[in-house]
């Protein structure tokens, strides 16, 4: 795999600073927390090569972002370079078509892919989205409602599906 664009920027938001990630035909990774040291040594990690800061590449990204946060935005329309197994690049994929304010349940996601009983494997799944936010992980809860799980924290978690006005059951 040819890794000469592999490039990253932060991004100021409402959560506090995000890292983005991208290859030359897509956004790869965006990190909610951490340092930017990790964010670099994780990409460094996953691509076999540091990337490049370059501010300029994300405009799109940082605009569509701008608009999420304030409630403007329901889909973002930025070119993904998703990279998983098969059962992963699945979850995510049905994530990703759960609409703006609404949520689904580890098991429904799992029953979507025909995987029925992979509920637990869901959750797992979840967890390494790579691009949370853009590929909405955030609306994806417990079977009896409540919360579940969250990378980013369950503070963070709570905060996106506020800005969607769902309100939590428990």
């Amino acid at each position: 795999m040819d890794n000469s664009g592999i490039f990253y920027t932060k991004y100021e938001s409402p959560l506090g600073t995000l890292y983005i990630a991208s290859s030359d035909n897509g956004i790869t990774d965006l990190m909610i927390a951490g340092s930017e040291a990790a964010f670099v040594e994780r990409i460094a990690e996953r691509f076999s090569k540091s990337p490049k800061a370059d501010k300029a590449r994300f405009e799109k990204v940082e605009k569509e972002l701008d608009l999420y946060f304030k409630g403007e935005l329901k889909t973002f329309s930025l070119p993904l370079d998703l990279r998983g197994t098969a059962f992963e690049l699945a979850v995510w994929i049905a994530i990703d078509r759960i609409e703006w304010g609404k949520t689904q349940s580890y098991g429904a996601i799992a029953s979507f892919i025909d995987k029925p009983k992979a509920a637990r494997a869901v959750g797992g799944a979840c967890g390494r989205n790579p691009i949370p936010i853009i590929i909405p992980c955030h609306r994806v809860l417990r079977e009896d409602g409540t919360i579940g799980g969250y990378t980013g924290g369950l503070g963070i978690k709570r905060k996106l599906l506020g800005i969607e006005g769902i309100a939590l059951i428990k």
